[in-house]
């Protein structure tokens, strides 16, 4: 704890004489009238995801061909991790995987994984994680011709430390992160095809606030889409409407016997989104989204669930997401206002292979299963997807006073499920997001089985200098689902010997049954953004996340918290 507040005094001390240099003859309150606050922070919570390209190789040497590089470092320290299981010793206890999606072993009393002789034994620990990331970006967009354009970006991202020559090491990896082919300008081909474009290959898709589909740009691995995508946008590009499909993933062959099942399964994506200015300063943007997965009649041999002995194989799955999403700024005679709506919901199938087991009993002094356990069974089981998630979000910018401070409310929320085995998959899957800034900086929770009261406060001290604060207001939407971190898996299933008999019970150390508290926690998010240079910007952010009762419920009756503080710096022309 000493050594994450030394680093954070540092922090603090860099910016308060940064900021104070430049408050030093800047004291036109005009000079900080701009763009809305809104779309400052929006800039602090993408984190500079692409280059500029705005160097270009001259006429005579290669015409058309732009040039962008971007370089990015951010030192990160964390304190208690809460959220790894591994941190508590408990070797991988879980209650199952992916919520009631019908596709990994899911029981609503299933306690599996212990090991040790007490599952407890490192509650007490305090753990502290620190490390350098390094990522560079360069991209070529080559205009070939009016008619045709190639686009590739090569990305290197590594940890300090790690070395890249090592096989398989998953620390450092370059590749190329899209490389694309646009065919567009094609009336001179067909009438028809007027205002069409079409997109070939790799590349790092986004879509409104990457709620759903995002390309994880604060991540050191950014995602890439494979595929293809159809473009009809209007003359004055206002309007568009965008028809893809894309590879997630592709069946491996000869996988084995209990390998992952996503090893063994194809999954694409695809889907319509839509873009519209309805009027001055609103956008509408309506979508429909559909992923599936493959479904294969193989189980995995010998893989040990609790005392049930079975493989979690793989299924079919069938999810629709509709929604749309609606936002707005600088809106006529309100142009310190700002909002934004998206609702979606969920719908389609669910099944294959679930691997059902149960302790019935256990010894709370040795971890170990006691004598009774019941044996599991493997089930072909169908689950209807009735799930719904829905951001509401407004806030305004006092253009008129001094560092044009911003407030905030926001609420985000996502259906949990409150039973595993009820014959409906009710858990919101937040498909591919860009989930960072949207439920917490810390990435501690998702878009999943949430209720998220945000409150929010920004500020511009100066033309170059940018503070975000946030309150998060964590409650689970259903005690008895999983809280699922920002990658959607299960982020913190509870120590061993927590077995969870209800929606809103559970059994503790002692044997005891005991109600479950929907509080989750708090967090705050200090965000601070400074353009040092030209082309040179420095990023500094603290969170804090104060345990609630939740985590105290399913912790034995330890309370934790988590400090996470860090420091980035970013070139990019």
């Amino acid at each position: 704890m000493t050594k994450i507040r030394n680093y954070f005094i540092i922090f603090a001390s860099v910016f308060a004489i940064s900021s104070a240099c430049a408050l030093v003859g800047v004291q036109d309150v005009k000079a900080q009238e701009g763009p809305a606050l809104a779309d400052l922070i929006k800039r602090i919570e993408s984190l500079e995801s692409r280059p500029g390209s705005n160097v270009t190789a001259g006429k005579g040497k290669i015409k058309g061909l732009n040039i962008g590089l971007h370089i990015r470092h951010r030192y990160e320290i964390r304190n208690q991790m809460i959220m790894d299981t591994a941190a508590f010793g408990l070797g991988g206890v879980t209650r199952g995987g992916g919520g009631n999606d019908g596709r990994t072993n899911r029981a609503a009393t299933t306690l599996t994984g212990l090991t040790g002789t007490k599952p407890n034994t490192n509650l007490g620990r305090n753990e502290t994680q620190d490390f350098t990331l390094q990522w560079v970006h360069m991209n070529f967009d080559f205009n070939v011709n009016r008619n045709v354009r190639a686009y590739v970006e090569l990305q290197d991202a590594r940890t300090f430390g790690v070395d890249s020559t090592t096989v398989g090491n998953r620390g450092s990896r370059t590749s190329a992160q899209e490389a694309y082919v646009e065919l567009r300008n094609l009336e001179n081909v067909s009438s028809v095809l007027k205002n069409v474009e079409l997109r070939i290959g790799r590349w790092r898709a986004a879509y409104g606030n990457q709620r759903l589909i995002g390309a994880l740009p604060w991540a050191n691995q950014t995602r890439g889409y494979d595929g293809a995508r159809l473009r009809w946008a209007s003359d004055s590009k206002k309007h568009w409407v965008d028809a893809f499909a894309w590879q997630i993933n592709e069946k491996e062959t000869g996988v084995a016997s209990g390998d992952s099942p996503s090893d063994d399964t194809d999954e694409v994506l695809y889907g319509i989104y839509s873009h519209f200015k309805v009027a001055d300063g609103n956008v509408f943007e309506p979508y429909f989204l559909a992923r599936a997965r493959s479904a294969e009649d193989t189980q995995g041999a010998g893989v040990v669930v609790g005392a049930a002995t079975g493989g979690a194989g793989s299924s079919g799955e069938q999810r629709y997401t509709l929604g749309f999403r609606l936002d707005g700024r600088n809106i006529g005679a309100l142009p310190g206002l700002d909002y934004t709506v998206e609702p979606a919901w969920q719908f389609g199938t669910v099944e294959g292979f679930r691997t059902v087991g149960r302790l019935v009993d256990f010894d709370p002094a040795t971890g170990t299963a006691a004598a009774g356990t019941s044996t599991g069974s493997n089930t072909n089981q169908s689950n209807r997807i009735q799930a719904f998630a829905i951001y509401a979000g407004t806030g305004y910018t006092f253009k008129n006073l001094p560092w044009t401070p911003r407030i905030g409310y926001a609420l985000s929320y996502a259906s949990g499920d409150k039973r595993a085995d009820s014959g409906s998959a009710k858990t919101f899957d937040h498909l591919y997001p860009t989930g960072h800034g949207h439920n917490g900086y810390m990435d501690l929770t998702a878009w999943q089985n949430i209720v998220d009261h945000q409150i929010h406060l920004s500020f511009k001290p100066t033309k170059k200098l940018v503070v975000d604060a946030k309150l998060h207001l964590f409650d689970m939407d259903e005690e008895a689902d999983h809280l699922y971190n920002v990658g959607g898996g299960i982020g913190y299933g509870g120590p061993g010997g927590v077995n969870r008999t209800g929606s809103d019970t559970y059994t503790d150390l002692n044997g005891e049954i005991r109600d479950v508290d929907d509080e989750l926690g708090q967090e705050l998010d200090i965000t601070v953004k400074y353009k040092f240079l030209k082309n040179f910007g420095v990023t500094a952010g603290y969170s804090h996340f104060f345990a609630g009762d939740w985590i105290e419920d399913t912790g034995g009756g330890v309370d934790r918290g988590v400090d996470w503080a860090y420091l980035m710096t970013s070139v990019k022309f």
